[in-house]
């Protein structure tokens, strides 16, 4: 299956966002939102939980990644795109999207929204939530 990589600006490698469909744009929009820097998501394979490198958290929920720029990254880690900036200053929002062609955006979508809710709230919220509302306490609930 043929893949479209979708970057701020476009570049060799990459289309500009500005480009793409709308409902390219609306994932790319929930993402930025959110605060992720790159997702991808996959025609195949599917990958689960959660991973921690030395600049991004990742996401994982069936075909949908999400990679999120930690907070805080040493000088040394420090990430760059295109420009020979710091990720950590200027670069901060989306920068990559990844999909295949075939993609179910209402689904990506969902799944983002999930990742996010999970990402952003703490065990003891989860459950609370759980408890009152009959929330899911993970996005594999």
């Amino acid at each position: 299956m043929a893949k479209l990589i979708y970057s701020r600006n476009g570049s060799a490698t990459t289309e500009s966002i500005d480009n793409a469909s709308p409902q390219v744009r609306w994932i790319w929009k929930q993402s930025h939102r959110f605060g992720a820097n790159i997702v991808r998501v996959r025609a195949e394979e599917l990958r689960y939980g959660k991973s921690t490198g030395k600049t991004f958290d990742a996401f994982h929920h069936g075909r949908v990644s999400v990679y999120k720029q930690k907070d805080t990254v040493h000088p040394n880690n420090s990430l760059y795109f295109a420009r020979k900036i710091p990720l950590t200053k200027v670069n901060k929002g989306m920068q990559i999207l990844e999909i295949h062609t075939n993609i179910d955006v209402q689904g990506t979508l969902d799944t983002i929204t999930g990742i996010k809710y999970y990402a952003e709230t703490s065990f003891f919220e989860r459950l609370w939530n759980r408890i009152r509302y009959g929330t899911p306490m993970s996005i594999n609930s």
